[in-house]
């Protein structure tokens, strides 16, 4: 896992400093380039159900704790992170999420803005099917959006208020066995620190 998150953090700084080398101080264009460095707590909720032999015998959504790290830049209208999360809860040994959202910024105010946006990436995760004695791995791309509140703390960091949903819809099959997978839906809490490459 920190080797994946090595590699987010080093993707990130690369694209970072890409866009603050793009806004040169002697261009009329000049743009307000920011480098970002979120933590997230939240809580998710999935949908899981579990088929034997053609028979539905578990339908439930599984209520999981969360926390991550992403890592992205911002422009005045503009937002991107790669990002790392890990549940915590249930029959799971563990599952994580990987990816990269795309947000646009509406500045209706000097205390805060709205953010809408789209995400993608991986969902890695193992859990135990005590009924069947079997254990179940899962590693799927997911695809969602997410929408939420900044209220800026100052010039250096944000607050973050969203919610974020991934549309995994995966299937996994062992023998008779067939676990479904469905979306994920969070309600998260961040604090983003703002600072400015040279």
């Amino acid at each position: 896992m920190l080797k994946k998150i090595n590699k987010v953090i080093v993707a990130t700084v690369l694209v970072a400093s890409s866009l603050s080398a793009g806004a040169l101080d002697d261009s009329k264009y000049k743009f307000n380039i920011n480098s970002l460095v979120g933590f997230e707590g939240g809580y998710s909720a999935f949908d899981y159900e579990r088929t034997t032999s053609g028979i539905t015998d578990v339908r439930e959504t599984i209520n999981l704790n969360h926390g991550g790290i992403k890592i992205g830049a911002e422009s005045d209208n503009y937002r991107l992170f790669l990002s790392a999360r890990a549940f915590d809860g249930g029959d799971f040994d563990y599952a994580r999420a990987y990816g990269v959202e795309v947000q646009y910024l509406l500045n209706f105010s000097k205390m805060a803005n709205v953010y809408f946006g789209v995400n993608a990436g991986t969902v890695d995760m193992r859990f135990e099917d005590k009924t069947n004695s079997k254990t179940v791995k899962l590693s799927e791309p997911y695809i969602g959006g997410d929408v939420g509140v900044n209220i800026h703390l100052g010039k250096v960091a944000d607050l973050e208020l969203g919610a974020r949903l991934m549309s995994l819809n995966a299937t996994v099959s062992d023998g008779p066995v067939k676990y479904d997978f469905d979306n994920i839906a969070s309600a998260y809490v961040s604090i983003i620190f703002k600072y400015q490459m040279d």
